[in-house]
């Protein structure tokens, strides 16, 4: 019977760089010896694949062929067994496959004749042989990734904002890439605020660029090699262990650790609820003339491109008036607003008392070096317990890692309070300058200050008919602050205070600083007054 062969040539990438294997060579071996063995080649296949299973592409296509012409086939060639398989139990699987339709598997550097059961032992003995050899490979290569991420090096794909590079001496690092860097340095710092869910930061990063998946990106910010370290997992001797890398960190140790606490849940995203549009600052506070419900407020274009902006009633579509105008008679009306000078010294004395009381915080700090240095002495200790053999070094871990992420929230807790001391001295500094100048302070502060500063001085929504406002409620301290003399005598004979137009002289939104100074604490305070 004329033999008929199908031959199969297959070199992996990391097989042709380090050994030379050339597919070409394997070709001219096996065509040589169908020419010298008078072996007919009814089919070709070259593969560029690991051989670690039979799922492989080529291979995949040479088995369908032998199926479907089972009796124009009887050989399979090839120049070595670790050509065939890299793994014993597959191969064997394979060749019983192979001999079901067939087709004889043979090595032709390598022969065998599988008629003769002793040699069943040589066929172990070559299929074994290139399995041991990749689970070796494999074995050195994890133990020596597992070394150099002890070592402080990264040696997987680098992660979005750093890029993969190696040394002189071939070792494998990365570095900050310049462009994905500033992207992920921007999105740790917009989570750090707390504004934003992660999906949202997600998005405005990929329109800056950022080519991540959503879960690569979610994954990313778990990863403590952006401050520096490096995660080193457990091992069948050894526990995970965090270990300072020797690349340079993107964001800070307390960065990190901020946003951790967003992504656990232990932090609150803050809901940012300001209107969209400068030019509408009264958006929220006021409500139609004719149905009573809350007017919007939207942008128009003119013929020419300018933008013009109205308020208006999505209800009852009675009500439209132009923003500006409005927003014009808010300020007349602030402007109104005049305190008595004795007010304004007490203001300031009043806002001065809060600062000691909200804005220190010096006790709070202390307590927490204190307990500081306590966490540092722990871990100190347990360093000297590894080192004289009576805890584990997994245990010296565990115990290291615990402290030192206490360690960064008191140190977090400290800068917070830190820079809450400096918000509140620059909104002391702002409430001061508004009482001197409201109509000024409330013209040039931001479109969030603007809205506090009108929550503060109306109790309720404004009405705007006929271009100005009907007559506002104002917040009851304005008499006080305005006319302290009458507003005293009022309150000492238990009765209310008169909501008229000399009462519209008053401070503006002690809330910005969460001041809140009311009628009964100034009732309390009267005597400093020294009428």
């Amino acid at each position: 019977m004329k033999k008929q062969a199908i031959l199969y040539v297959r070199v992996s990438t990391d097989e042709q760089a380090e050994k030379g294997f050339s597919l070409a060579h394997q070709e001219e071996r096996l065509r040589k010896h169908c020419e010298v063995n008078n072996i007919e080649v009814v089919g070709f296949y070259r593969e560029d694949h690991s051989a670690k299973t039979f799922d492989r592409p080529e291979f995949t296509k040479l088995l369908m062929f032998g199926r479907k012409n089972k009796n124009l086939v009887n050989l399979l060639l090839f120049t070595k067994w670790d050509r065939f398989s890299r793994n014993a139990g597959d191969a064997y699987g394979m060749i019983n496959q192979l001999n079901k339709i067939g087709i004889e598997p043979q090595a032709i550097e390598q022969p065998l004749d599988l008629a003769i059961p002793e040699n069943k032992i040589m066929l172990a003995f070559y299929l074994a042989s290139p399995e041991v050899e990749n689970d070796r490979r494999s074995l050195n290569i994890t133990v020596g990734m597992r070394r150099a991420m002890k070592e402080g090096r990264w040696v997987a794909k680098a992660p979005s904002g750093y890029k993969n590079i190696r040394n002189e001496k071939g070792a494998a690092l990365i570095v900050i890439d310049d462009h994905f860097s500033k992207i992920m340095k921007w999105a740790f710092e917009e989570l750090g605020k707390g504004i934003y869910p992660v999906a949202e930061i997600w998005k405005k990063a990929k329109a800056k660029g950022l080519t991540s998946s959503k879960s690569f990106f979610w994954r990313g910010l778990r990863n403590p090699v952006y401050y520096g370290y490096i995660q080193v997992p457990a091992s069948k001797d050894e526990g995970a262990q965090l270990v300072k890398g020797i690349h340079e960190p993107l964001i800070s140790e307390g960065l990190f650790y901020k946003v951790q606490d967003y992504l656990d849940g232990r932090k609150r995203i803050q809901t940012s609820k300001q209107s969209k549009h400068d030019e509408l600052p009264l958006r929220g506070f006021l409500v139609c003339e004719c149905c009573g419900k809350k007017v919007t407020g939207s942008a128009s274009r003119g013929k020419l491109g300018e933008r013009y902006f109205y308020y208006h009633c999505n209800y009852c579509k009675d009500v439209r008036f132009r923003a500006d105008l409005a927003n014009q008679k808010v300020e007349q009306l602030i402007s109104k607003i005049n305190p008595d000078n004795r007010i304004i010294r007490l203001l300031g004395s009043l806002t001065n008392e809060d600062f000691k009381i909200k804005g220190n915080g010096h006790q709070e700090n202390n307590m927490n070096v204190s307990e500081i240095g306590k966490l540092k002495s722990r871990i100190e200790n347990a360093q000297n317990l590894m080192l004289d053999g009576q805890i584990s070094t997994i245990e010296y871990h565990q115990i290291k890692e615990k402290n030192q992420k206490e360690i960064i929230r008191l140190e977090n807790k400290i800068g917070e309070n830190k820079l809450l001391n400096k918000t509140l001295a620059q909104q002391i500094e702002f409430v001061n300058f508004f009482i001197k100048n409201p109509r000024k302070a409330y013209s040039e502060t931001s479109l969030d200050g603007k809205q506090q500063i009108l929550g503060s001085i109306f109790v309720q929504n404004l009405i705007f008919s006929e271009k100005n406002y009907r007559t506002p409620m104002l917040n009851p301290a304005i008499a006080l602050y305005c006319n302290p003399d009458k507003a005293l005598r009022e309150i000492k004979k238990g009765l209310p205070i008169k909501n008229d137009e000399q009462s519209l002289k008053v401070q503006e939104r002690l809330h910005l600083s969460n001041f809140i100074i009311d009628l009964q604490r100034i009732q309390i305070l009267k005597n400093q007054l020294q009428f």
